[in-house]
């Protein structure tokens, strides 16, 4: 099966082939790609030839568009999902965030979604949002971890060395609750604002994401339930965490609820971090559990195996 993912990020190139410092663009695009035989990954940006760009998907069976970023593109990817379908390819929109209610974005991503013969969420909870607004079917994949499993390490310092990272848009999630007297590190996009928290700041590469998880004593994960933006997200930073060996401290998310036994999810992220300290050795087998959980439903294989039968179900 040949297929050509298609990601509105910029991608970059690597010894291990293409990637992308957008997190939405590896884990839906770049990462599965990988894992399944005869696949070829594409960037459609604003200076993309129309003239020629269907050159690049000769030969394909399978067309994967990602994430949207810039609904300016919405158009070009319309024009491009109807003339592949023209020629007999079956394309998918994947979906890892719900900006339906987006005055700009939401009807370009509706438009995707009926335009293309299925649609995949990152979440359950994001798929039942989908369902409410395309008749096109639905299916459901979760993200990918990256980087080598790491030993599971559950003890805490004086004071603890806690990580957050993620994408800058989700940094007012800090103050929902940062334990008092921890050592906090931030790892995000530089220019955002993370630098003038009062925290100990970090740009974001995928490196120091691997060098940052071996320093941390555990991964302090935020939210506001009460945002529904939120409750369709991924779980990525929570099995992120728990690959590389640490506790997770997280708030409660429905995507955290099947991780629950693996870390610590509750309302108050001081109490996890107490909890942690009291129970070391029981953090530890909870991470050493979680990485079986992980290795088994978000291993790079396990995710190609879901997307080929999310490609095959169509």
């Amino acid at each position: 099966m040949r297929i050509v993912w298609v990601s509105f990020a910029p991608l970059r190139k690597t010894p291990a082939g293409l990637t992308s410092d957008v997190a939405s663009a590896r884990y839906r695009l770049t990462l599965p790609a990988q894992a399944i035989p005869g696949s070829k990954v594409t960037h459609l940006g604003p200076g993309a030839k129309r003239a020629t760009l269907l050159e690049r998907f000769a030969g394909a069976e399978v067309v994967v568009l990602g994430k949207l970023f810039d609904a300016a593109l919405a158009p070009f990817a319309f024009e491009l999902a109807t003339a592949l379908k023209q020629r007999g390819v079956k394309v998918f929109a994947d979906y890892s965030d719900d900006h339906f209610a987006h005055p700009v974005l939401g009807p370009a991503y509706r438009a995707m979604a009926d335009a293309a013969a299925g649609v995949v969420a990152s979440t359950p909870g994001l798929a039942e949002v989908l369902k409410t607004q395309t008749a096109t079917p639905v299916a459901m994949v979760t993200d990918p971890v990256e980087g080598e499993r790491g030993e599971p390490r559950a003890s805490v310092r004086t004071p603890p060395r806690l990580l957050w990272f993620g994408h800058p848009v989700n940094l007012d999630t800090l103050r929902f609750g940062v334990p008092d007297g921890s050592a906090l590190t931030l790892l995000t996009a530089a220019g955002h604002g993370a630098e003038a928290l009062g925290h100990r700041f970090r740009a974001w590469s995928t490196a120091a994401l691997f060098e940052e998880l071996r320093e941390c004593d555990a991964v302090i994960i935020p939210s506001n339930p009460h945002d529904p933006r939120k409750a369709v997200k991924s779980p990525n930073r929570f099995t992120e965490a728990l690959w590389a060996g640490r506790c997770v401290i997280a708030h409660p998310l429905p995507a955290y609820e099947p991780l629950a036994a693996y870390g610590w999810v509750g309302e108050d992220l001081g109490d996890g971090l107490r909890w942690l300290r009291d129970h070391p050795e029981e953090a530890g087998d909870r991470i050493r559990r979680g990485q079986e959980w992980v290795a088994q439903h978000c291993s790079p294989q396990a995710i190609g195996a879901a997307w080929s039968a999310a490609i095959a179900a169509v």
